[in-house]
């Protein structure tokens, strides 16, 4: 009795060492300092692999980085997926988690162009989470921020001149500028912003010396925008020009999942 019992126990053991091991497969990962373009395949996606792909980057300097979506040769449906901005150890999100990207709305550039704006040497990973095959390339531009830091110290901004601005990814700073009206007038502002992130927006805040007087949320353009600036009477309902003086604008983030450029000047 004893040997059958040891003769089965064993017998056991053998069948479980012939069932086939799981292991899961690691992520691929793309060093895009060394690689303009990506092409993920429709093996190597998502959907079909259970892989993330992470694309990595570190900017020689600050500025904004371009990802643009295009459906590889010889794919057989449009592109889509999700894209995500993560630090260094990817363990903080720097954008929104679902930035949606679908070469089927590809007339639309907001569904296949995406940008980030990036701090100098710093290390940054875009992860990849394709249903299908996708192409990725990666363009960057160098940006020189004029901006103020702090209200104290607003940059000067010359009327029908225009200054690009960086808004990084994670900073909680913002941009300062300062208008000076030496007559009365209204005060048309001009802007295009590209920015990351599903619902990703900046806040622009107007104030009049130490009042705040306006503020407004912009969000990705395809074309130049305005805002008008201006005095609006409650009993007449007409607007009129702002006084002469200093105005100040703040741009910041709207949201932690922002980041990105925008160009603006007034006339």
């Amino acid at each position: 009795m004893k040997n059958c019992r040891g003769f089965l126990v064993f017998a056991t053991l053998c069948i479980f060492s012939l069932l086939p091991v799981t292991v899961l497969a690691a992520d691929t990962e793309y060093d895009l300092n060394k690689k303009k373009t990506v092409t993920i395949t429709d093996r190597a996606s998502y959907d079909a692999s259970g892989k993330y792909t992470w694309l990595k980057y570190q900017p020689k300097s600050d500025g904004y980085l371009t990802l643009r979506i295009s459906n590889p040769s010889g794919a057989l449906e449009n592109a889509k997926g999700y894209l995500a901005l993560y630090n260094s150890t990817k363990g903080s999100l720097l954008s929104s988690k679902t930035i949606f990207y679908n070469m089927a709305n590809s007339k639309n550039a907001y569904w296949r162009k995406f940008t980030f704006g990036l701090r100098k040497g710093q290390v940054y990973y875009i992860r990849v989470k394709s249903d299908n095959a996708v192409k990725l390339a990666r363009e960057f531009k160098k940006v020189k921020d004029k901006s103020g830091s702090l209200k104290t110290n607003a940059y000067s901004l010359k009327k029908n001149k225009t200054s690009v601005g960086l808004i990084p990814a994670g900073s909680v700073n913002a941009d300062w500028y300062k208008i000076n009206l030496t007559k009365k007038q209204k005060i048309n502002l001009y802007y295009n912003a590209k920015i990351s992130g599903t619902g990703g927006s900046f806040r622009i805040s107007v104030y009049a010396d130490k009042r705040l007087i306006g503020v407004r949320n912009i969000y990705y353009t395809s074309s130049q925008r305005r805002i008008t600036l201006c005095q609006y009477n409650k009993t007449t309902r007409k607007t009129t020009s702002l006084n002469t003086g200093v105005y100040y604008l703040k741009i910041e983030r709207a949201n932690l999942t922002s980041s990105g450029y925008y160009k603006i000047k007034w006339k």
